[in-house]
């Protein structure tokens, strides 16, 4: 006889199970769920035609959306099924959407402890869900097959990070490897991510059982299989054992302690008392007017590169031929430079820089400063002049690179370049919050010295990429977001993770909240991560100055006064910052008399046909990509 409904409304899906008065699964259905778990419910209960009368108990992070009176704690659930089904185990793993852990048990099969993931949704088969939406398949299960039917090398994917992965699946694209091929990488980082966590510190007595929704990802498991040294054992249960084993614990408390779950499935979530950020309003400190001066679009003709060249045009030239410095900033996602007059010093706060350009790395370094030089050779073609480039400054995480191919002068690390721009910017700066594509940094100063810097790599949690991410994702250009967020108040989103976030987003929109709250709910998540992981510890100080691209985003802007209270300086060079400070601090040792004669191998260097090799580093699961150059006979 039909007892009990297990259902188990976890971060990504929806399972249920129907059990009898034996405790034996009787029907089930599994889905996911796309942020609206109770319509999942419904369809899944359609699909095994359970009865109304069943008594229902709900598990997992999302069952409190479901009106079910009766919980349970999913884990506890999960070995209550593991060990029903496998008396004799010595280890449970689950992979689930959001988090993964492995509880061990003595030789008696008594539990003894767990261990889990951290804060990081790297290793969740969230991660793989993102990454298949990102190659275009419909789901990770798509990913997973393509995986197993790959036959050729397969690239190295960073499993650190879901924001991270997206630079290395452009890098797997541009370098030819196949879809399989790539897919095969994911799970193969996927594993090794979660061997690395809870499999470094010795290994459990077998057998050890599978579960969770990343249990059925066959790919994933080989290569789990293939770095641990274990033979997994995985049933037929594995995407249900949270809802068999909340079942289990239902029918095991007797007649007496069972409450009858009487609201409807699907009914709509009270979120009356969710928290609300208060409505954004309008910067207070200077904000620049980025229309105020021309721009353009340039496109070169010698190198082929994914984005055509920003070109915003601040001066004209003063002469037949001006004397220059260049600064170039080369970062992940962005690679950007400016002129610098040579001759002229800072007026107000407003140095002289005659034109800055802005463009994608997109995984091309080179290419993208090579089309950066063209530009600013048309540039100064369309001037009616000549520019005499006394040197080159590089900064960005490809300083080094770009450097040594084209011959810089200058190699200067990115928390000195943007504390010198701030610096010369607005001399009485205290405090630099800068985030870029994929980190973010925050500097403290005094008397115009770095005494602080905290720079983080490892989340991208609070940087340029999701908010753009995120931005497309709701139909929103990064220009439209100011006027689609002011005045609006939004819901509390996650500020750990990428993908937690998403998932709250998702959540949001079932809810029924409007897309520019959603909108804005992602401003101030990525502002209070910032805040939390970046600033952490740091001391905020009364002369606040925001740069990086990010910062042309006014409602960030407007986020951060709001959290901080106090109004932040922004610059029309704001995200030029980091090639700005680096061609200034070369501007000044060269007015010294520093140094040799120039080693820049000139603005003509886009002509030249630069051959390139990669190999990759293995000594961490990072797996960082060695590139290699070879330009006038130099390596």
């Amino acid at each position: 006889m039909e007892r009990i409904l297990g259902i188990d409304a976890g971060a990504v899906s929806v399972a249920v199970v129907v059990v009898d008065d034996k405790g034996q699964v009787v029907r089930s259905a599994y889905r996911a769920h796309g942020g609206k778990p109770a319509k999942a419910l419904e369809l899944c209960l359609r699909e095994i035609g359970a009865s109304d009368g069943l008594e229902r108990v709900a598990t997992g992070s999302l069952s409190g959306s479901l009106g079910i009176e009766r919980k349970e704690h999913e884990l506890v659930a999960a070995v209550t099924a593991a060990r029903k089904l496998h008396p004799g185990l010595g280890g449970l793993l689950i992979v689930g959407g959001e988090r993964f852990s492995l509880s061990l048990f003595d030789s008696e099969g008594n539990y003894l402890y767990s261990r889990y993931n951290s804060l990081c949704a790297a290793g969740t088969g969230s991660f793989l869900d993102q990454q298949a939406r990102r190659l275009g398949l419909s789901d990770s299960a798509e990913l997973a097959a393509l995986a197993l039917d790959n036959r050729s090398p397969r690239p190295q994917i960073a499993s650190r990070c879901a924001v991270f992965a997206k630079t290395d699946l452009i890098h797997a694209q541009q370098e030819g490897h196949s879809v399989e091929a790539i897919c095969d990488g994911l799970c193969h980082g996927l594993a090794a991510n979660i061997a690395d966590t809870l499999f470094t510190h010795g290994l459990p007595r077998q057998p050890v059982v599978f579960a969770g929704g990343v249990a059925l990802n066959e790919a994933t498991r080989r290569h789990l299989e293939q770095i641990t040294g274990i033979r997994f054992v995985v049933d037929g249960q594995a995407a249900l054992y949270a809802a068999y084993g909340a079942a289990l614990m239902a029918l095991e408390k007797g007649e007496k302690d069972r409450k009858k779950a009487v609201h409807r499935a699907g009914s709509r979530h009270d979120d009356s008392d969710r928290a609300l950020y208060e409505p954004l309003r309008p910067t207070r400190g200077s904000y620049p007017d980025f229309s105020a001066h021309h721009s353009y679009l340039f496109r070169p003709n010698h190198v082929s590169i994914p984005a055509p060249v920003e070109v915003d045009d601040y001066r004209d030239l003063a002469g037949d031929e001006v004397a220059v410095v260049l600064g170039i900033d080369i970062g992940s996602t962005s690679t950007k430079a400016v002129l610098l007059a040579f001759g002229e010093i800072s007026n107000g706060g407003d140095p002289p820089v005659l034109a800055g350009f802005y463009t994608r790395t997109a995984g091309r370094p080179l290419e993208a400063v090579q089309g950066i030089l063209e530009a600013a050779s048309d540039w100064a073609r369309r001037k009616g002049g000549r520019i005499d480039v006394r040197g080159l400054a590089t900064t960005g995480s490809g300083r080094k690179f770009i450097g040594a191919v084209a011959g810089a002068d200058l190699v200067l690390d990115e928390i000195t370049a943007h504390a010198r721009a701030a610096v010369e910017l607005d001399p009485a700066v205290d405090t630099i919050i800068e985030i870029g594509g994929q980190d973010a940094k925050f500097t403290s100063l005094s008397d115009g010295r770095v005494t602080q810097a905290i720079m983080n790599y490892v989340c991208a949690a609070g940087t340029g990429s999701f908010i753009e991410e995120q931005a497309a994702r709701l139909g929103c250009s990064l220009e439209d977001m100011e006027k689609r967020v002011m005045g609006r108040a939004s819901p509390v989103a996650s500020d750990r993770c990428t993908v937690f976030m998403e998932r709250d987003l998702n959540q949001f929109l079932a809810e029924g909240h409007h897309p520019d709250e959603v909108l804005c709910a992602v401003l101030h998540a990525v502002r209070d991560n910032y805040l939390m992981k970046v600033a952490r510890g740091g001391v905020i100080g009364k002369r606040v100055c925001f740069q990086g691209a990010t910062a042309k985003n006014r409602a960030l802007v407007a986020a951060f006064e709001q959290r901080l209270g106090i109004p932040i300086q922004v610059s029309r060079y704001c995200h030029l910052t980091g090639a700005l400070g680096a061609a200034l601090e070369l501007r000044t040792q060269l007015r010294k008399g520093e140094g040799a004669p120039s080693r820049f191998r000139g603005l003509e260097l886009y002509r030249k046909k630069i051959p390139l090799r990669s190999e990759v580093c293995q000594y961490c699961q990072n797996h960082c990509k060695l590139q290699m150059a070879e330009v006038d006979g130099d390596v």
